[in-house]
């Protein structure tokens, strides 16, 4: 069972979500549990992220498809895993981004190392992109 938890101040935790509230109440009062944590990626992030790409498709002409520009970009930002054919050559194979493989800071630097490719590759201003980006999301 998984629930969102967030830290006060006082060092308690509090429900993040309403619909954590459910599985809240079948845990036992007075009984240890051992949690595993790890930060929650964003949605809003998530959606800047294919703001950003979509920003960058419509503005190239490299690509025809949207997803062979996503997974090149991915790939030269470095995140990607290396896999060999049967023949012996090896093939670079984009990392997933699912929210279950990165969390808010893995998928943060990847963000970054995208936006810094971007700008290498296209020859984009990065602060125009920046800029830019919040009218796509």
């Amino acid at each position: 069972m998984k629930i969102t938890l967030i830290k006060q101040l006082n060092n308690t935790f509090k429900i993040a979500f309403d619909s954590d509230y459910e599985k809240a109440r079948k845990i036992k009062v007075n009984e240890p549990y051992e949690f595993d944590f790890k930060n929650v990626r964003n949605p809003k992030f998530h959606r800047k992220f294919f703001a950003l790409l979509n920003m960058v498709f419509q503005n190239q002409e490299m690509y025809k498809n949207i997803e062979h520009l996503r997974r090149q970009l991915t790939i030269e930002s470095g995140y990607y895993d290396l896999s060999v054919t049967i023949h012996g050559e090896e093939i670079k194979e984009p990392k997933s981004i699912s929210f279950s493989n990165m969390d808010n800071t893995e998928f943060s630097d990847f963000y970054n190392a995208v936006l810094a490719t971007i700008v290498t590759y296209f020859h984009f201003d990065k602060q125009d992109i920046i800029d830019n980006v919040g009218q796509f999301y």
